[in-house]
């Protein structure tokens, strides 16, 4: 995994519900003798533990993941639906963005884990501050069946990151292309175009003494992806931050994937 230098901050979708007990009155349930003083505020064992969910109560709403339309699966829609975007505008201010390079899209790579952040495609973007370096990176989870996507993460650029000059992908296809030819003698096969991928990662990986330990190509997150290209012999190939060409094979796929 490249080091990318900058700070991913992960928002997750989901609302997390914290109970408080109230007193400090201690109830058992073992059978161990006679309960007493038992308060019935939220959090002891006699009261039902939120305002939802539980028996005799409502069902609890359904949390929100943010999801928002997006008209058509073309980079210019795209951006057109992220910049309308409450997310968007809610980190503006503090991270003084104020205008969005070409989005990219980055396939899932045959992913079947039940995990929409894998399973699904994703629009990735760097943002640009007003003196025209990048300053971070958007990524969003795009449900194409639906039409619509949702904020999964932003990464912040500093102004002594290399990619403060680059916009993302960081690697082009032409050098995808160029690095398929120079190593392996081929080209990219009739009537395909070069996409980018991600994959789950092995989760060994972090294990020093994980076979995939040293990997280096990406794709790992949509953030950091490879290029998928079918070679003109018909195989799928593989350029990654490492900028060595691969086979399926040598990619750090989490067991069972795809």
């Amino acid at each position: 995994m490249s080091k990318l230098g900058i700070v991913v901050l992960f928002v997750l979708g989901f609302a997390l519900v914290v109970t408080v007990g109230r007193g400090s009155s201690v109830a058992s349930a073992s059978g161990g003798g006679p309960v007493s003083n038992v308060p019935a505020g939220y959090g002891s064992l006699n009261h039902a533990k939120g305002a939802c969910g539980n028996a005799g109560q409502a069902a609890c709403p359904a949390a929100d993941p943010g999801w928002f339309a997006v008209s058509a699966a073309s980079p210019a829609a795209v951006a057109a639906a992220i910049s309308g975007s409450a997310d968007y505008a809610a980190m503006q201010g503090r991270y003084g963005y104020v205008a969005l390079d070409t989005p990219a899209l980055v396939h899932a790579y045959n992913a079947h884990t039940g995990n929409a952040y894998y399973d699904d495609d994703h629009w990735v973007v760097s943002v640009r501050s007003a003196t025209g370096a990048r300053c971070g990176i958007f990524d969003f989870v795009y449900d194409r069946a639906h039409g619509r996507m949702r904020f999964s993460s932003y990464g912040v650029i500093t102004p002594q990151d290399t990619h403060a000059g680059q916009v993302f992908p960081y690697i082009s296809s032409a050098t995808a292309m160029a690095q398929l030819h120079r190593q392996r003698g081929l080209g990219v096969l009739a009537g395909t175009q070069p996409q980018l991928i991600f994959f789950p990662i092995d989760p060994s990986f972090p294990y020093l003494n994980s076979p995939v330990h040293n990997w280096r190509g990406g794709g790992n997150s949509a953030m950091e992806p490879m290029w998928h290209m079918v070679g003109s012999d018909g195989h799928d190939y593989f350029v990654g931050t490492d900028l060595n060409v691969h086979v399926q094979t040598e990619l750090p796929i989490a067991k069972g994937q795809p």
